[in-house]
């Protein structure tokens, strides 16, 4: 991990000096998984946002011993949505692991490239940015693997239908005889489990908490230290699978740093989210933030009225996730007319930590099915660096398919300040197919249907949007729900 506030040091160097300690190869590792095909995709922002003309991408398609099965490679040169299917292009091999590679004369600034990973199922479609790379060289990896921490931040849940699971990256060395160490709390229970592992090079080793623990479990926190590689940034591919149908909904993990003291000189933290009607929405924070205790609160807006919940106390040392549902809170209110909530925690110092992770949650009302879409994403603090005179710029993919009602929806992190105008184009395997403007109220979101944007398809599209306007913290959610197993998934915007 790297230290937050280097993270923050390093980004205004880039700004003050953008020929220092310049990028050309940014990449990324996508897991071939059963029952599934692998995608990829991205939209051509190296052309849109940065007018860089050519751009190499080097697929690797990789066996299961971790040796080289087969590459492609392609220019980069259109401005157009690129969507590939990694298991058709490699149909006739048996990759057990994908390495994509971006390289460019050119400065691309961030190492991981901007490229959504896609399994689609009979009945659902998973989604989640790339997480796992072979960083670029030896100084990189000093200030990525410096602190090692334990990863978390996936929500658990083991029955007799569904399972918790998660995925271990190895990067360009196999992992010898080495240990995951593991823990589970929730209230007064704990269990914890040390596991010997061995995965060959650039592969991946799956992992079912039902056999882990042995228990069935609903909730909790769930931590573990995987073992330090060099030349390699890994994070966990975690989340929930039907046991039956083996459709599953996953996204990555996060830092638990409840251990690392890293504060703004701030006592407050926020962010604003979109309110999908017909929809459960939930915010589930885990106790994995820098020693704090902390107030937390959802912020709506109806017909110039402010409606705040009670506040909640939870802190780094809290034996249970916080798990707030925002559709009880707007009922208890009687409110009909809200699109937009904001989730605000408090310090009760006069510092807050800089990483408050939590996970965003959309998924069917009748909680039937747990596949819910659960995003990753972490609380907006005035502290934060924004370049001068930044304008918004957003970008990501959405699904087109007739069997699946997918949704964007966009807002500004402060639900403060004056409205603006959105930009928003959006891109397909053909280029640029519409346009539109919008206003934006910041205690509002706006959220389009795809089936509002163009037609459904018989066959799966992964389209993208870019979205632009002057307010810096505009933000974009994507959320897709299988219409016929009512499957979730979704990401946040690049």
């Amino acid at each position: 991990m790297k230290d937050y506030h280097k993270v923050q040091k390093d980004r205004i160097k880039y700004h003050a000096q953008p020929n220092k300690n310049t990028v050309h190869r940014s990449s990324l590792i996508a897991p071939e998984l059963p029952n599934a095909n692998t995608w990829i995709g991205f939209v051509n922002h190296f052309l849109i946002k940065r007018n860089y003309k050519s751009v190499a991408m080097k697929i690797s398609a990789i066996g299961s011993n971790g040796d080289l099965l087969d590459t492609s490679t392609l220019e980069i040169n259109e401005p157009i949505a690129y969507s590939i299917n990694l298991s058709d292009i490699f149909r006739n091999i048996k990759a057990k692991n994908y390495l994509i590679e971006f390289f460019s004369e050119k400065n691309l600034f961030i190492p991981f490239p901007a490229v959504i990973i896609s399994h689609q199922g009979k009945d659902f479609c998973n989604v989640v940015h790339s997480y796992n790379r072979v960083v670029n060289d030896i100084f990189e990896d000093d200030q990525i693997n410096k602190t090692q921490v334990s990863e978390a931040s996936f929500d658990v849940n083991i029955n007799s239908k569904y399972d918790t699971f998660f995925n271990l990256s190895s990067g360009i060395s196999s992992i010898d005889n080495k240990f995951l160490r593991m823990s589970y709390e929730k209230n007064k229970k704990r269990l914890t489990k040390n596991i010997k592992i061995n995965v060959p090079r650039l592969s991946y080793k799956s992992f079912y908490l039902s056999k882990i623990f042995k228990k069935n479990l609903d909730g909790g926190t769930v931590r573990i230290k995987q073992p330090k590689q060099s030349l390699f940034f890994g994070r966990l591919f975690a989340g929930k699978i039907n046991k039956k149908t083996k459709a599953f909904s996953a996204n990555h993990s996060y830092y638990d740093v409840s251990k690392n003291k890293e504060y703004f000189s701030s006592s407050q933290s926020y962010r604003t989210y979109p309110f999908l009607a017909n929809s459960v929405n939930k915010i589930v924070m885990y106790p994995i933030f820098s020693p704090s205790k902390l107030n937390v609160q959802l912020k709506v807006f109806d017909k110039n009225q402010t409606y705040l919940s009670p506040k909640i106390k939870f802190s780094s040392k809290s034996k249970t996730p916080l798990s707030l549902n925002v559709n009880d809170f707007l009922n208890s209110k009687k409110l009909k007319n809200i699109s937009a909530f904001t989730l605000i925690a408090q310090s009760l110092s006069k510092k807050i930590p800089t990483r408050l992770s939590h996970q965003l949650i959309y998924g069917q009302k009748s909680n039937v099915n747990p596949l819910n879409c659960s995003i990753n994403v972490s609380l907006y603090n005035e502290k934060m660096f924004v370049p001068k005179k930044k304008t918004g710029f957003a970008w990501g993919q959405f699904i087109n398919h007739k069997n699946y009602n997918s949704k964007i929806g966009f807002c500004f992190a402060s639900p403060e300040k004056n409205s603006d105008k959105l930009y928003i184009d959006f891109y397909n395997s053909n280029g640029l197919f519409k346009s539109i403007e919008k206003k934006l109220n910041p205690k509002e979101s706006l959220i389009l249907n795809a089936e509002q944007i163009m037609k459904n398809s018989n066959k799966i599209e992964f389209c993208w949007y870019v979205a632009k306007c002057s307010r810096p913290d505009l933000t974009a959610y994507s959320v897709h729900e299988n219409i016929v197993s009512g499957n979730f998934s979704g990401e946040h915007n690049f």
